[in-house]
């Protein structure tokens, strides 16, 4: 306990100095192996933004990923290591490698790869993360088949939401980040995946065009959780 003590406020330094590098959005982070588990993992907490002139070394990025996950953040052995490289490659203290040529032909990613952005909170098997994050699971079905949910569940995914919601008798008070540096075609992907957890039998394929019509609306997280409130669930 006293070491933790000792140590508290350079950990909230070095905490800070995460949130600085990953402020404003994905599309600074350099190409490399490790990205989408940098931006699937660390966006729990943060926006995902620009990286700053100054580089950290392996050994502080490591005590960083050990705060965080002191903090809550949960990682497999696997996962840690991969980050680890990840932000000791290409934002340490020496230069970055040069990005990898990117193929003539990427493979189209599918929901459950997009997913892995929200397994952070709502679980891989969308069986949530309390008290802090719902589960999916379940919940998507009653979304959708209320009036307004599934017009919801499109803005919450892309705009986020900001207050406490009650789910199943329980109270859930986490920050959802919004996800609007994802593209129109992922987020329809991922909603399709959520919809295999249980729609309607007269459920209807979110689609790109349905989401770049939603992004018009320039919502706040705390109106989406007005609309929420609105809604007539079970």
């Amino acid at each position: 306990m006293r070491r933790l003590e000792k140590g508290f406020l350079p950990w909230m330094a070095l905490a800070l100095g995460l949130l600085g590098y990953l402020a404003f959005g994905q599309y600074t982070l350099p190409e490399g192996p490790g990205k989408d588990l940098v931006l699937g993992k660390c966006q729990t907490c943060h926006d995902i933004g620009f990286v700053a002139r100054e580089r950290l070394s392996r050994d502080r990025w490591d005590g960083i990923i050990d705060e965080m996950v002191l903090r809550g953040l949960k990682l497999t052995s696997e996962e840690r290591g991969a980050i680890l490289d990840y932000l000791a490659t290409y934002l340490g203290t020496e230069p970055p490698p040069a990005p990898p040529q990117v193929q003539a032909s990427p493979a189209p990613k599918t929901g459950a790869q997009v997913y892995t952005n929200c397994a952070g909170c709502h679980g891989p098997q969308g069986e949530g993360n309390p008290p802090n994050f719902p589960p999916l699971k379940g919940h998507v079905a009653s979304l959708l088949g209320a009036e307004g949910g599934r017009s919801y569940l499109l803005l919450a995914v892309l705009y986020g939401v900001q207050g406490t919601i009650r789910i199943g008798g329980k109270e859930y008070g986490g920050l959802m980040p919004g996800f609007s540096w994802l593209s129109d075609e992922e987020i329809a992907l991922v909603l399709n995946h959520l919809a295999e957890w249980g729609a309607p039998k007269d459920f209807k394929a979110y689609t790109p065009d349905e989401v770049k019509a939603a992004r018009a609306k320039g919502l706040t997280p705390e109106e989406v959780l007005k609309l929420r409130q609105g809604l007539k669930l079970p």
